[in-house]
């Protein structure tokens, strides 16, 4: 995606570079090729080098968004991608990527505006697929519907597809409709993706019960299908089986931030010594990833280190803006530094959050009618 559309930009722009077109398009071609062989290092050097000699290089400030998004630093792809459509509004590989990077950021409103109007282009079947993840994570069900159906029409193969829309149809109480889409999902891929998949849906409509089950089949059917030891040992966390859950996390492999996060705020309360290093570790492979930032800042203000707290805490909050326990904490911690007005606005925005939240889920709720 990112790659081959930059690649095909690149012959445009060094073919109509300026003064100094041949030392920034031999830069540019050395980085592309460290691209190409994930040597994301030289890469970055390289088409900084480039932007240092043209700043407005289009496909340089792309594909240097590709390798943040690539070594998963997405704040520092967000910036570089809006800075590339500053100067070329409408590129549409741009806007998926800078689409993708809010996603993988969980801000999913921010994501929107960039795959809405991708998605105007009915023939763009991925930027539809990814304006109905983001409508969904934002629990506009019945919008992800509308832009699910006709996506499972033209692609009644799409597993993806399919578990969204039955995921939608579950959360509008439309219990047979969903139980079809689940049906075609299963049919559509192996018998562990399915379970998988399965289970996915299962958790994210809070039925952990039965996720937990559907782990436990992909496992069965494949030990090594990648990502199940780690949403099942999520699963556990939520079925307050905290020993198997940690089991399950350790299983997940130690280089997976994801894993290694969710183990870390596992362990962060009653065993914080244990929980720092994993967290550090989650944050080492992906630096843009809130989750393990803010349990950093959380254990230092249990611990009283408010100094220590408040810039990590102070991070967690850019990252994820829209985090209402990310906001508490850190009022906590600018409270205890002294700062009272700053914390009396964090804890504002606690309440303004939770308020948004609430009101969300009661905006959620569907009758349980047919269509």
């Amino acid at each position: 995606m990112g790659s081959k559309f930059f690649s095909s930009l690149t012959l445009i722009v060094c073919c109509s570079a300026l003064h100094g077109a041949e030392t920034a398009e031999a830069a540019f071609q050395r980085a592309a090729s460290a691209l190409l062989s994930q040597d994301y290092a030289a890469a970055e050097n390289g088409f900084q080098a480039v932007l240092k000699l043209e700043p407005g290089n289009i496909s340089a400030l792309g594909n240097l968004g590709v390798v943040y998004s690539r070594t998963h630093r997405y704040a520092q792809a967000i910036d570089t991608y809006n800075k590339a459509l500053r100067l070329a509004p409408g590129e549409k590989g741009l806007l998926t990527n800078l689409g993708i990077a809010y996603v993988k950021q969980e801000q999913f409103a921010a994501a929107l505006p960039s795959f809405e109007k991708l998605a105007a282009d009915a023939s763009n079947l991925q930027a539809r697929e990814l304006l109905a993840t983001c409508r969904l994570s934002l629990g506009q069900y019945d919008r992800a519907l509308a832009t699910l159906q006709p996506l499972a029409e033209a692609e009644p193969g799409n597993a993806g597809v399919l578990y969204m829309l039955g995921v939608s149809l579950t959360r509008l109480k439309r219990t047979d409709q969903a139980h079809e889409a689940f049906a075609r999902m299963m049919s559509a891929v192996s018998p562990a993706q399915a379970n998988f998949l399965m289970g996915k849906a299962s958790y994210e409509t809070e039925r952990f019960d039965d996720a937990a089950r559907f782990f436990r089949a992909t496992l069965a059917a494949d030990p090594a299908f990648e990502g199940a030891h780690r949403e099942l040992g999520k699963t556990l966390i939520s079925l307050r089986d905290e020993e198997n859950a940690e089991k399950e996390l350790r299983q997940a492999g130690p280089e997976d931030p994801e894993a290694l996060y969710f183990l870390g705020g596992l362990l962060a309360q009653n065993r914080p010594a244990d929980a720092i290093p994993l967290l550090n570790k989650s944050r080492q492979l992906s630096p843009d990833f809130w989750g393990p930032v803010y349990y950093l800042g959380r254990i230092a203000v249990e611990q009283g280190r408010w100094r220590e707290a408040l810039p990590l805490l102070e991070r967690a909050a850019t990252l994820k803006p829209d985090e209402a326990s990310i906001q508490y904490q850190l009022g906590r911690a600018l409270q205890k530094a002294g700062r009272t007005q700053e914390a009396n606005a964090a804890f504002a925005r606690v309440k303004d959050l939770k308020s948004r939240s609430l009101e969300k889920e009661v905006n959620s709720i569907s009758p349980d009618t047919k269509p």
